[in-house]
């Protein structure tokens, strides 16, 4: 096979990129002709990288001949040369996901910015963005990393900016703009400090150099142990945790494809941050156990803010800072295959949450009724939707020969998916129907069988993608908080819906609602650092 073949799948995102260099004026002449080209470039992205993710999966002997290595190396004959590319089982995945969703909002998009002027600005930047984040996840040198994340950031802020007359978009988008400089010069720093001490900028090389400290448990060097501080910085930044996440409920008054586009790994970049360089953080899991803690704090904090919210599309936005702070908390625990699955799953969902946004007001109507609670749970129907709920999760991991027990974070993990399901079956139980016990319970089950199938079915294209060694020590203190976190969060929803009337659980909502007002200390913070 030709050599160029091994660079197909970065083709058309190099093209992608290149849209920047179009003049606004000639983009805006030709709006109608530049729009069908960003479809079909996106179209045409997906079906090739459907093609080498058959590859991936049906014919691994390619990978060890004549193409494109795991390690990030081009076979050529008898040579092998370093490549700026790395194309694994991790990367053709997140770069699917990247294309599917690019195509879906470009699609969408059509319609929606029809006859309006900034149209071919969004066409031109959206591209600019999508090939920017699929250069980032297939990137197999630090400085194309950095140089996507740094363009795929700039690009997105064009985007956020696009409607100039809405003061509370633009406001947002240039503390995000702000706030991710921090991420970039963090980002810098550690992979400054990665390349002074593996003496090599390919990842390749500095992945194989982590694994083998970590297989021979050589002590960590203290400028690793800063590298990866570094990174934890850039990742926590760029996936929206405390206290960085408030511009994102501001962003609202955005285009909605630019709130759906920002799933196809921008927000949650952070997270493929962590995933990627993950022998790195291995390394040392005093940061990694960091992480958790704060993700779990951002978990906690946006979501007991999302129930309070009135408006659909912040509560999706408080919605999404929870997620990406449970993918960061699956992160700290080790547990890199459940956060990939989660970011998969998360940001399809997401999208299309997005992208459906209009029509929740019909949906709710359709609905109305179905969530109330008609009476509190007796002690035995308690322990009735916390057993079965544990029951079909063991059953499930005995059919499909898991263990929890030996999976990083496995146990805290499928712990809190049967809170979540006892929960719901436990509303269920509060309806009064019988059937509809018996339906949730069996969907439960169904769950329970869908995402340990997912998790098995990445483990198994990703696995060449991690690092051999299984999780960090595991730190009872932080499993501990976690589980508290959680149980302490089912209690809260539990009072929101019963409507208690207690005077200091209603005022905690009128601050929840107000997001416990972070985004006005973190404003204030700015404007005195601006007039300093």
């Amino acid at each position: 096979m030709s050599d160029w073949l091994n660079y197909l799948p970065m083709l058309i995102p190099t093209a992608l990129v290149a849209a920047v260099l179009v003049p606004d004026s000639l983009s805006r002449r030709h709006v109608t002709s530049w729009r069908r080209w960003t479809n079909v470039a996106v179209a045409s992205q997906v079906a090739v990288l459907l093609c080498v993710f058959a590859d991936q999966l049906f014919v691994p002997s390619f990978h060890a001949t004549d193409g494109l290595l795991a390690s990030g190396e081009v076979v050529s004959g008898d040579r092998s040369v370093a490549s700026p590319v790395l194309l694994d089982g991790l990367s053709i995945l997140m770069l699917l996901l990247v294309a599917f969703i690019g195509w879906v909002t470009c699609q969408y998009s059509i319609e929606y910015l029809d006859g309006l002027p900034n149209q071919s600005r969004y066409c031109r930047f959206s591209a600019v963005t999508i090939g920017a984040v699929s250069w980032m996840m297939a990137s197999g040198h630090l400085a194309v990393f950095a140089a996507a994340w740094i363009a795929m950031n700039l690009a997105l802020h064009q985007l956020l900016v696009l409607n100039p007359e809405q003061p509370g978009a633009k406001r947002a988008a240039w503390t995000k703009f702000a706030i991710n400089r921090i991420g970039d010069a963090a980002l810098i720093a550690g992979f400054g400090i990665l390349f002074a001490h593996f003496n090599s900028p390919w990842l390749r090389d500095i992945f194989m150099s982590a694994g083998n400290m970590l297989s021979d448990s050589q002590s960590v060097p203290t400028p690793l142990v800063a590298a990866g501080a570094f990174l934890l910085i850039a990742a926590v930044i760029q996936s929206v945790q405390f206290p960085f996440h408030t511009w994102l409920p501001e962003t609202l008054n955005s285009p909605t494809p630019v709130s759906a586009l920002m799933h196809a790994g921008i927000v949650n970049a952070g997270g493929y941050l962590v995933i990627r360089f993950s022998p790195i953080f291995e390394l040392f899991p005093t940061n990694l156990h960091v992480l958790a803690i704060i993700g779990l704090f951002t978990t906690v904090l946006a979501a007991a803010v999302m129930m309070t919210q009135t408006s659909v599309k912040k509560s999706l936005a408080y919605s999404t800072i929870a997620q990406m702070g449970f993918m960061m908390l699956q992160c700290g625990l080790g547990a890199y295959t459940a956060a990939t699955v989660h970011i998969v799953a998360h940001s399809l969902y997401k999208a299309n949450s997005f992208l459906r946004s209009g029509s929740v007001v019909s949906d709710a109507k359709a609905t109305k009724g179905a969530n109330d609670l008609k009476r509190p749970l007796a002690w035995y129907e308690t322990t009735f939707a916390i057993t079965a709920s544990c029951v079909l999760f063991a059953i499930v991991s005995l059919l499909l020969n898991v263990s929890p027990n030996e999976k990083a974070g496995g146990l805290i993990l499928g712990g809190i998916l049967c809170l979540a399901l006892s929960h719901w079956i436990g509303e269920a139980i509060q309806s009064g129907s019988r059937w509809l016990v018996a339906q949730c319970t069996a969907i439960s089950g169904l769950i329970c069988l869908l995402y340990v199938g997912c998790y098995l079915a990445t483990d198994a294209l990703i696995a060449g993608s991690l690092p051999n060694s299984t999780t960090p020590t595991s730190n009872l203190v932080v499993t501990s908080t976690i589980a508290a976190g959680f149980i302490g969060l089912l209690i809260l929803q539990l009072r929101i819906r019963s409507a208690s009337d207690s005077a200091w659980f209603q005022t905690l909502q009128i601050h929840a609602s107000n997001g416990f007002y972070i985004d006005h200390c973190i404003r204030r913070f700015f404007r005195a650092s601006a007039s300093a």
